[in-house]
C-alpha cells in the first residue's frame, strides 16, 4: 500500500505550537490540533483535538509515572488524554475564549482550575457540579495561575492578584507601579535641569571686549 505524496507534504507542513519535555518523553502539539507523544523508549502515539492546543500539563499517577496529559485549547476546551496510549479520557468546555493557564485543585487531581483569555476562572472535573463551575472573572487575560492552601494566585501581565475559592479578591499588586514611579522621578529631574538651564540663560552676560593681540 502506497501513501500519496500530498500526505507527506501535509505532515511536513505542520508547525509545532507547544511542546512539553518530561524525563520519559516529549509531548508535542501541532498547529492542526495533532497531539503526539514521543517517548524516549517505545513507539510514538498521537491523537487529534478539535482546536489548537494552548496549554499542556502532565500528571503523575499513584506509581509516580506520567499517566495523564491535560490540554487546554483555543476554543475553551480541556481534554484529558492517557499517556502513553493517547486515548481521550474526558473532555470539558469553558466560556471565555482561549485557555491560557491551568492547575490541579485536589490531591487526587480529578478537578482543575482553568483560566481564559478574557480573565474568567473555572473549575472543571468529573465530580464538579455540572462538570464546570465559574469562580470569578479577573480584569484581563490570565497568563499563569497556581493554587496554594485554597488561595488562587494569578499573574495577568504586570499585575499579580490573589483570590479565594469563593471568588473574593484578597490582594492585588500592580507590577508597573515601581516603573511609573521611576519614570516620574526621571521626568522631575529633567524638568529641574531644564529649569536651571533656562534661569542661567536669562542672567545678564558679562561684556566681552576685543583685546589687542600681543606678539
Amino acid at each position: 500500500m502506497s501513501t500519496p505524496g500530498s500526505a507527506f507534504c501535509c505532515m511536513n507542513n505542520r508547525v509545532v505550537v507547544r511542546s512539553l519535555v518530561t524525563p520519559v518523553g516529549c509531548l508535542v502539539a501541532m498547529d492542526d490540533g495533532l497531539i503526539q507523544w514521543r517517548p524516549h523508549v517505545g513507539i510514538n502515539k498521537r491523537t487529534k483535538l478539535d482546536a489548537i492546543a494552548t496549554v499542556m500539563v502532565v500528571l503523575r499517577g499513584p506509581s509516580m509515572s506520567i499517566e495523564t496529559a491535560v490540554i487546554g485549547d483555543a476554543n475553551g476546551g480541556v481534554t484529558l488524554i492517557s499517556i502513553p496510549s493517547m486515548d481521550v479520557i474526558d473532555k470539558f468546555s469553558v466560556e471565555g475564549g482561549v485557555v491560557r493557564s491551568m492547575c490541579t485543585v485536589s490531591s487526587s487531581e480529578s478537578s482543575f482550575l482553568v483560566a481564559t483569555q478574557s480573565g474568567q476562572v473555572w473549575m472543571v472535573g468529573g465530580h464538579v457540579p455540572g462538570r464546570r463551575v465559574h469562580l470569578f472573572t479577573h480584569d484581563g487575560p490570565i497568563t499563569s495561575m497556581r493554587l496554594e492552601e485554597h488561595i488562587i494566585q494569578i499573574q495577568s501581565g504586570w499585575t499579580r492578584a490573589t483570590y479565594g475559592m469563593d471568588g473574593s479578591q484578597t490582594d492585588s499588586i500592580d507590577g508597573k507601579k515601581p516603573f511609573h514611579e521611576k519614570a516620574r522621578q526621571r521626568a522631575n529631574r529633567r524638568a529641574k535641569i531644564m529649569g536651571n538651564e533656562q534661569e542661567r540663560s536669562e542672567l545678564p552676560q558679562p561684556l566681552m571686549l576685543d583685546l589687542p593681540v600681543v606678539a
